[in-house]
C-alpha cells in the first residue's frame, strides 16, 4: 500500500474533478491524504480518504493586489505568492507522512514544488483545459486580448518576477517560467476530459492523458433543492462558483426564457441576489449559492433539455455525459475557448456574456429543437465514458511510481 498526497486550489470543479480518481486508489487500498478547505471534508471522507485542512487563508498582500484582474495571465503572481505563503507551513507536516507520491492540480504551485523537495514523483490533475504557448497562440481570443494585456501585463510581470525569485531563493528550487507557473507540468500529467472537449488537443504530447472523469459529489444527496418539482421540458442555467456573468444576465434569461412553455431552473451566481430579478414567474426555480449553497447538477442535469452554462470543463463534460446540449457563454480565455470547442463539436452554441435576450431565446429553441445538438452532445459523452476516467487515471498514477528510479 502507497501512501498518496493531494494538493488543489479550492474551486469546486477542480476538487470534485479529483473525486473519482481519490475513491479508485482508496478501493486499491492506497492510503489517500487530502488537503482541502474545510467545505470539502465532508466529501473527501466519505471517499474514503483522510482529510487535513489547508492553511487559513490570510489576507492577500501579493501583487496586483490594489489592481483588477484582467485576465488569466494575472494568475501567475498571485499563485506564486500563495505557494510563498504556504509551502512553509505544508512541507514538513506532509513530510511527515512519508508519502509515496503527490497528486497536484495543474494551478498548484506548492504541490510540484513539494513534490521537487521531497524527491517523490509528482502527477499533475488538469480540470481546465491542458494550456500552453502552442494552444495559446492558436487562440482567436488570445489575439483578441493582446492589445488589453500589454496594456497590463507591465506590473503582472513585474510582480511575478519579485515573487518567483523569492519563492526560489527561499527554497533552493529551480527558475519557474510564466508558463510554468499556469500549467506545473509533470512526467504523467492527467486531464479530466475526453479529447473532444480539449481545444487544439492536437498540441499536446504524451504526457497528457485525456481521461473523461466525471464523477458525482458523495454527498450530493444532502442539498436541500426540490429535485421533486422538476419537470420538463426542463432548461438548466448555472455559471459554477468561480464564473459570474453578473444580474443583468440573469434578467436577460428570465427576459428571454420566462414566456417559454417549459421550466427554467437559474442557479444564480454569487453576485446576484433574488431580489435583482425582480418578478420571478411561477414556472422559475431560482436557487442562489450565496443563499441555498450548492445545487446537485447531476441529478438536474439528466432531466434538461438545455444547460445554459459558462464553458467550464466541468459543466461541459457532465451535460454531455447526460447527452444536453449547451449555450456556452464564455466569460474568461479559458471558457472562451471551450465554448468554441462546444460550437466546433456540434454539441451547443457559443454566446457572448452580452447576449440580447432575442438572441438568447432564438438559440435557445434552435439548440433544443434541433436534434443534433444532443446527439452530438451525447457522442462526446459517449467519449468520456470510453475515455477510461479514474480506473485509467489509477492505472497511469500507479504504473508510473512503481518504476524504479535512480537514486
Amino acid at each position: 500500500m502507497g501512501t498518496a498526497v493531494f494538493l488543489n486550489v479550492s474551486g469546486g470543479g477542480h476538487v470534485i474533478a479529483t473525486y473519482g480518481l481519490v475513491g479508485e486508489l482508496v478501493r486499491r487500498g492506497e492510503r489517500v491524504v487530502y488537503y482541502e478547505a474545510p467545505h470539502f471534508r465532508d466529501d473527501i471522507e466519505a471517499l474514503g480518504a483522510e482529510f487535513r485542512p489547508t492553511p487559513p487563508f490570510e489576507h492577500y498582500t501579493g501583487p496586483l493586489t490594489r489592481d483588477r484582474f484582467h485576465h488569466e495571465i494575472d494568475l501567475a503572481p498571485i499563485l506564486t505568492w500563495w505557494a510563498m505563503e504556504w509551502i512553509p507551513k505544508l512541507l514538513e507536516p506532509i513530510r511527515g507522512l512519508e508519502p509515496d507520491y503527490i497528486v497536484h492540480d495543474s494551478l498548484a504551485i506548492w504541490g510540484r514544488a513539494i513534490a521537487h523537495l521531497l524527491g517523490i514523483p509528482g502527477i499533475c490533475s488538469v480540470h481546465t483545459p491542458a494550456f500552453n504557448w502552442s494552444f495559446a497562440l492558436r487562440s482567436g481570443r488570445y489575439w483578441r486580448d493582446m492589445p488589453a494585456m500589454f496594456r497590463t501585463s507591465f506590473r503582472t510581470l513585474q510582480g511575478f518576477r519579485a515573487t518567483e525569485r523569492r519563492l526560489r531563493r527561499a527554497f533552493g528550487l529551480p527558475r519557474t517560467s510564466f508558463m510554468d507557473t499556469l500549467t506545473n507540468r509533470q512526467p504523467v500529467i492527467l486531464c479530466h476530459t475526453p479529447r473532444e472537449l480539449q481545444p487544439h488537443d492536437h498540441v499536446f504530447d504524451d504526457r497528457y492523458h485525456f481521461i473523461g472523469s466525471v464523477h458525482t459529489r458523495p454527498t450530493q444527496g444532502r442539498s436541500a433543492f426540490p429535485l421533486e418539482q422538476l419537470r420538463e421540458p426542463l432548461i438548466y442555467i448555472g455559471f459554477g462558483t468561480i464564473c459570474d456573468p453578473g444580474p443583468a444576465f440573469f434578467r436577460n434569461c428570465l427576459t428571454a426564457l420566462g414566456g417559454l412553455d417549459c421550466q427554467v431552473v437559474m442557479i444564480l451566481s454569487a453576485s446576484t441576489r433574488r431580489a435583482d430579478l425582480g418578478e420571478i414567474p411561477p414556472h422559475v426555480i431560482v436557487w442562489s449559492l450565496a443563499e441555498d449553497g450548492m445545487a446537485p447538477q447531476l441529478e438536474i442535469l439528466p432531466r434538461a433539455s438545455l444547460f445554459v452554462m459558462n464553458g467550464g470543463m466541468g459543466g461541459a463534460r457532465e451535460a454531455a455525459w447526460h447527452g444536453v446540449p449547451m449555450l456556452a457563454v464564455g466569460t474568461t480565455f479559458e471558457t472562451y475557448s471551450i465554448s468554441e470547442r462546444i460550437e466546433e463539436q456540434g454539441a451547443g452554441i457559443h454566446l457572448l456574456p452580452s447576449v440580447s435576450p432575442g438572441t438568447l431565446r432564438a438559440a435557445a429553441l434552435e439548440a433544443i429543437t434541433d436534434r443534433s445538438y444532443a446527439s452530438n452532445s451525447a457522442r462526446i459523452g459517449e467519449a468520456c465514458r470510453k475515455a477510461g476516467g479514474a480506473v485509467r487515471g489509477a492505472d497511469l498514477i500507479l504504473d508510473h511510481v512503481r518504476k524504479p528510479r535512480a537514486a
